[in-house]
Formats: C-alpha cells, structure tokens, sequence
C-alpha cells in the first residue's frame, strides 16, 4: 500500500492538534520501525520500510508482537531514546506539501534552557528514510546513511546538515482555484496531492458532470485538512477527501493516524506472521520427513524379527555338525531335525574360518540384530510420540496469527533434535512454552489456549487447576483451553464463557474452517495422558458437547471488551 503527499499534511495538522504538549515516555523498535509511546495507550509508529512506510497510530500489543519478532534493532533507535525520551511534542508541519512529515520536539535541560530535536520521516517508497536532527538541523543520526557516491544530489551522514529532497516541480496547491476564469479542471501537476488522488477526482468529475464544481471545491479542504474528511482506499494507495471518490473504498477510520495504521504495521505484522510461517513450515516438514524415516527404519527391524532366530538356529546347527563340515568350505549341507522331521539347509559359510568360528559369526549377528530388535522397542514409542506432537503443531500453525508466539513456536521447533542448527546451539532466554492468556473482566474469568504440542502440556498439567473447565475440538488435533472463575459463576455467565473458550478451541484447531466445530469440555480432573503416547494426547470422562463457530473467536477478540455479544455476529 501507499500514501500520498497529502496524507502526510493531513498527519501534520493531526499531530499538531491531537498531539502537541504530548511528552514521549518510551521508545520501541525493530527492524525498519520506531514506535514512540506517549503514554500506556497511545503509540505513533514510524516505518521506513520500502513496502509498509508511513506513520501511524498502533495499539501496545501490536508494538509488543512486531518487537518481540523484529530481526534486529537500527542505530537510529538509540538516538531517538536517547535524545527524545522526556522531551514533548512542539508541532508538526510537511514542508513544500511534500511526503516529508517534519516533528519538532522539545526538552527541558534546565532552568529555561530547552533542547531543540527534529524527527523527519521521509515517505517515499524504497527510498524512505528516518532522521533525528539537532536544534541546528544538523543529523544526529539516519536510519539510511546516503554517501556522495550514492548520491549526487544530497549527502545524509551523522555530522552533517540536513538536505531535504529535491523540490516537485508543478502548480502550488495554495495557489489553485477552482472557480478561477478559464479553470476547466483539475492540473495533473498539482503539488500537494498524489497523482492516485487526482485520477479519482477527474474521474468523478467525469461520472457526476453536475457535481463537477462541488468536486472541485472539496480540493480547497485539502489545504488545511480541516473538518470532516472521508479516509479512503483506491486500489493500494490510501487516501482522504471530502467525499468518496469513483472507485474508492471509504474506510471507517476518522483519522489519519488510525487510516495509516491498515498500511503500516498491520502489513508489517503480516508479514512477520508470514515469514515464521514460512520457517516453521519448512522445519516442521524436516523434522516430519526425518521421524518418518526413523520409524520405518525400526518398524522394518521388527517386522523382520524372525531373522535373529534364524541367525541363532543356524550357528547351532553348524555346532551340531562341526564334525561334518570340510575345512575351508565356503557352504555347507547340514540336516536339519525339527518336530516335522528332517531336512537339508544349506548354509553360507566363510572359508578363512573353522567351523566353530563360522557358528560365533553368526551368533555375533544373532546378537547385534537382537540388540537393534530391542532398541527399536524402546526408541519407537518416543518417535510415535514425536509424531504426534508434530501432527499437533501442524494443526495449531494455521491458527496462530501472534508474531511473537511463532517467534517462540520456532525457537521450540530448533531446538529439537534433526532440526537445522539444532546442534551447538547455546543455550539462551528460557521461555515458557507457547500459550496464551485472555482475561475476561466482565465475567471474572481467564482462559488459556496452547499453541504448540508443549503448550497444551503446560496448559492443562502446569496451569490448570483440578475445577477448571478444559475444552478440546473433538476429534481433531488442536489446542488445550482451560476455562478458570476467580469465583463460582452463574449459570448464564457459565454458559456465555463456556461458548467463548469453546470458540477459542475450535478456532485453534484442524476444524476451523468448518462452520461449526464440536468441542468437548470436562473439568481438569478428568482428563488423563494416554499411557505411552504423547503427554499432550489426552482421554477425557464425563464430558459435554457444544457446537462452536470458530469465526465467533475473531470477533471476541477484537471486541474491546471481549463481551459476549459478539457471539451472535
């Protein structure tokens, strides 16, 4: 998606207005993002990335998961910390009506004394850039560094004066007007306003001959962004007017920072989730494909358990006939007395070796096949049960839209062993395994949902507690609930929290795409591990039945409150 120049003045009255005297509390980062927090609520976020660039509001939470996945921190994030943690927002301005939002800031360092900052986003596609400037205008520091030898035009390096880009050459907006004599529509140059932008007006003048004027006119709101204005899409490119334009979608939002939030981090977030999809994915199917072949390797050792007796029978049917067998034969023909009677075997033997050294040859394959018989007993339960995990993962994949839950979900899968780079892995952070917690206040209630193999484990052995509700899609993999009351509920609130948590498993499971999904749910107490599979495989007693949509879970989610109103649709 992108924005257009007059987007950004409409960021600069915003920030001006909405946002002046607001003082910076602290600073979060990531790969190509700064996010200024202003207070435990309010963020403006800043990105320069080529494809999500802008600045917009973000919510806490979306900071917390963007930084929590982030590859890397850029040195401009420290000196923003450093130089604007404290200090308060003067104003914002867009000088030359072009894609640069230019912040001012100030910070007191004594007794009337202030320090003067400058906080620049340039927004321009892949050559977007961020820049801290002091009260001089000299660069503290760029997110981009450009050199002389990149760039002929302007040199941004930390020491040296700020260039601004080049000027856009074209009709002043300020200047414009639409009633003026010999005014027939609206310039293709027009300065200020992104050619997307002037395409769709030109267009509705086209549609709404009669409307042309008033069309015109609302181009005037545009100088000052003052007032009511319609945020809208056209195609990728975002966008506000008066009205909404021929072949734009309006969009709900009332500001520009919270219209700029759909193109800045929800893009990015995506993009997180997508790229720990993709990893785990791969992983996922590594660590699959290699427990497959392990089992078959050990399935084949046991369904071949005849070979060892064969081995065993054969070295002491060459004892038994030692006496027999001519020196330095390389096969013998030895009878062989069974309860059925006699018969002839014919038996390899090695030349170099006497007869009882060619009966140890084969009581030594007797026992290493014995010994690999034995081992694949014992390894082939753990390998069912590696199976079963992954299958859940798979499951629980699809459904986990959290950055930073899958940032941990892959850390989880690397450390496994045939994992690439499992080996000499040192050993860092130790995190809990993946779940997640959502607190419902209205009804005094919490619910946990695991999302991965281990975090089902920890849901319903290490948090649940022997009265609470525990959900799973039945027959499907998928993740463990648990349902907890600080108090003893109601029966509707009971009810209303049962459909909630069960939403939350059927949204989390293999089902989900299904209309309705069944969920069984029982109290803790009654589900018990299956003996010899996975600690997450449970069975379950005494149980009911509810029949969930998993689409409720999205919108319970998003709701502010979490209220149960949103059951319904």
């Amino acid at each position: 998606m992108a924005i257009g120049p007059e987007l950004v003045c409409a960021y600069a009255a915003e920030v001006s207005q909405e946002l002046g005297g607001s003082r910076v509390r602290r600073v979060d980062s990531g790969d190509r993002w700064v996010a200024i927090g202003l207070s435990r609520e309010r963020v403006v976020f800043f990105s320069w990335d080529p494809e999500c660039y802008g600045v917009c509001a973000a919510r806490p939470d979306e900071v917390r998961r963007l930084s929590a996945a982030a590859l890397g921190r850029p040195p401009i994030a420290d000196a923003v910390k450093s130089h604007l943690v404290g200090a308060e927002i003067v104003g914002a301005s867009a000088p030359g009506r072009d894609r640069v939002l230019w912040m001012e800031f100030r910070r007191a360092v004594g007794a009337g004394f202030y320090q003067t900052r400058h906080l620049l986003l340039e927004c321009s596609g892949r050559y977007s850039n961020m820049l801290l400037l002091d009260g001089g205008r000299q660069i503290v520091e760029a997110a981009r560094h450009i050199y002389p030898e990149d760039n002929r035009y302007r040199t941004l390096i930390p020491g040296g004066p700020y260039t601004p880009p080049p000027p856009i050459s074209g009709e002043s907006l300020d200047e414009w007007d639409c009633e003026a004599p010999g005014m027939d529509g609206i310039p293709r140059n027009l300065v200020g306003l992104g050619r997307p932008l002037i395409s769709a007006i030109e267009r509705t003048c086209c549609d709404s001959p009669p409307e042309r004027l008033d069309v015109l006119r609302g181009v005037n709101f545009l100088k000052t962004c003052a007032g009511g204005a319609v945020y809208q899409s056209l195609g990728n490119y975002v966008t506000l007017f008066v009205r909404v334009l021929s072949g734009a979608e309006a969009m709900p939002d009332s500001s520009a920072l919270e219209a700029a939030r759909r193109v800045v981090v929800l893009p990015l977030i995506d993009r997180c989730v997508g790229r720990f999809r993709k990893k785990i994915s791969l992983r996922l199917n590594r660590l699959v494909d290699a427990n497959a072949k392990r089992i078959g390797e050990y399935e084949a050792l046991l369904e071949d358990g005849g070979a060892a007796d064969r081995l065993m029978s054969t070295g002491k049917l060459i004892l038994e006939n030692c006496w027999s067998i001519p020196p330095r034969s390389s096969e013998a023909e030895l009878v062989e007395w069974t309860e059925s009677g006699a018969s002839v075997r014919i038996v390899a033997l090695d030349p170099g070796c006497d007869a009882v050294q060619n009966a140890e040859r084969y009581f030594a394959r007797y026992r290493k096949k014995k010994a690999a018989a034995d081992r694949a007993r014992s390894v082939l339960p753990s390998l069912y049960e590696t199976r079963d995990e992954l299958s859940e993962q798979a499951a629980l994949l699809d459904s986990n839209d959290d950055a930073a839950t899958l940032s941990l979900m892959l850390e989880e899968l690397s450390s496994q062993r045939g994992s690439p780079g499992s080996k000499g892995r040192a050993p860092g952070r130790v995190h809990l395994p993946p779940h997640r917690r959502y607190d419902f206040e209205w009804a005094g209630a919490v619910v946990y949902c695991g999302l991965s193999a281990k975090g089902n484990q920890y849901v319903t052995y290490r948090l649940a507690r022997g009265d609470d509700e525990w959900l799973h899609a039945q027959g499907v993999p998928g993740a463990h609930v648990v349902l907890r009351f600080a108090a003893s509920p109601d029966s509707d609130t009971l009810g209303k929290m049962l459909e909630i948590a069960a939403s939350c498993a059927a949204y989390h499971s293999r089902g989900r795409e299904s209309g309705r999904v069944r969920v069984d749910h029982t109290k803790r107490r009654f589900v018990r591990a299956i003996p010899g599979g996975s600690p997450s495989r449970v069975t379950y007693r005494e149980f009911g039945t509810i029949l969930a949509d998993p689409a409720a879970w999205l919108r319970i989610r998003e709701s502010p409150s979490g209220t149960p109103s949103v059951l319904g649709g």
